[in-house]
């Protein structure tokens, strides 16, 4: 049953909302400490806040869906992979991959508009990055989604007020190491600095 008295919304919101800021300072940290991968590569600064509102949002977006699906008996609470999650998360991976494409050409425009010349090398380096780091954060953030969701609606607890805000938050700080580590693969393979 989902509560619907005021102050029965903040008890359930504010502790998981508290529990969010500390992955939001995490992820900043995190940010902080790549300030030698930023001159490397450049582009690679402007790619952040879209790949991070990439996962916010398409997380979110599943999170709202699941909560509903829940909510209207649609999706089987007991179940963590039936249709209808199966065809949200399928759309999950697609949006991912394709505003991972998109943010890494818009990162190469913000590029050349601050005086850095065009190459392809510079529009492979800044697409793979961003393509492998929401892949890699999609990965396991997708499933994470899923199981908050139907974790959380077994409980007793209103998905909507626990998936979206944790979801955000933690997918701050995962897409900030994935693009580390997207960004660390790509300088493995000899095609960044």
């Amino acid at each position: 049953m989902v509560k619907t008295e005021v102050s029965d919304i903040v008890k359930g919101a504010l502790p998981v909302l508290l529990f969010c800021a500390l992955f939001q300072v995490g992820a900043g940290s995190i940010l902080g400490g790549m300030e030698s991968e930023f001159r490397i590569l450049p582009g690679l600064l402007v790619m952040v806040p879209p790949l991070l509102g990439l996962r916010g949002n398409i997380s979110g977006a599943l999170a709202s869906r699941l909560g509903t699906g829940l909510h209207q008996g649609i999706i089987d609470p007991g179940s963590l992979w039936g249709p209808e999650v199966r065809t949200n998360v399928g759309a999950s991976v697609f949006l991912t991959f394709m505003v991972s494409v998109v943010a890494g050409f818009l990162a190469l425009a913000v590029t050349i508009l601050t005086g850095n010349s065009f190459s392809f090398l510079l529009l492979s380096r800044l697409v793979l990055i961003a393509v492998l780091a929401g892949m890699l954060s999609s990965a396991g953030l997708i499933s994470l989604t899923v199981m908050v969701a139907l974790f959380s609606y077994r409980r007793g607890w209103d998905p909507d007020n626990v998936t979206s805000p944790l979801m955000a938050s933690i997918g701050d700080l995962v897409t900030v190491l994935s693009i580390y580590g997207a960004f660390v693969l790509v300088k493995t393979m000899i095609l960044v600095g």
